[in-house]
């Protein structure tokens, strides 16, 4: 009788053990399986996001650019307007009729702060691009090396992933940097 109890003990520690091993081979799937499609759900939305905030920050650069150039053309026009409603007040509608004027001329002056604001913006502007850029490109960067890893990339291919395409999201080039990679040469910058 002992002999029955041991056999019986001893295949039933066994049976459990290896009922114990399965069940925690299938939880760290399972774990893996989950953690993987959570990845890969939240690496997308953040690429799909950069994407779309590179898209507005370009967006708003690019308008406050366009209306910060119509403000030289405006002043200009309006400093026009006072010089010309000015010097019509002192000497009239047809000038000065003196032989001789001794004056001192005192114009309004032409302000560069204008320009030097447009510069800081366009500056701030493309930094700020510049920088969502990066970030975008660090986004997809870590993804990419997400799914070309063994572990999480089967995982991440079993989930389904990638869902988005992944050449879509290439960063926004000056036109000439493609074609300055393309010959491996760069030409100087001219300024004017």
């Amino acid at each position: 009788m002992t002999q029955s109890k041991s056999k019986i003990g001893k295949g039933m520690i066994v049976a459990l053990s290896a009922l114990a091993l399965v069940l925690v081979i299938g939880a760290v799937l399972a774990m893996s399986y989950v953690g993987a499609y959570n990845y890969g759900n939240r690496a997308e939305q953040n690429i799909e996001a950069a994407w779309t905030n590179n898209q507005n920050v370009l967006g708003q650069y690019t308008l406050k650019v366009q209306e910060l150039a119509q403000v030289p053309e405006m002043y200009k026009n309006d400093l026009k307007e006072v010089v010309t409603a000015a010097l019509t007040a002192r000497y009239g509608d047809t000038g000065s009729k003196a032989v001789m004027t001794w004056l001192k001329e005192s114009n309004i002056p032409f302000d560069a702060k204008l320009y030097i604001k447009m510069a800081q913006v366009i500056e701030s502007g493309r930094n700020q691009f510049a920088r969502e850029q990066t970030r975008l490109i660090d986004e997809k960067r870590a993804y990419q090396t997400q799914l070309g890893y063994f572990w999480s990339g089967t995982w991440l291919h079993i989930a389904g992933y990638p869902r988005i395409d992944l050449n879509k999201y290439q960063p926004v080039l000056a036109g000439d940097t493609a074609e300055t990679f393309g010959k491996g040469v760069q030409a100087p910058i001219k300024l004017r």
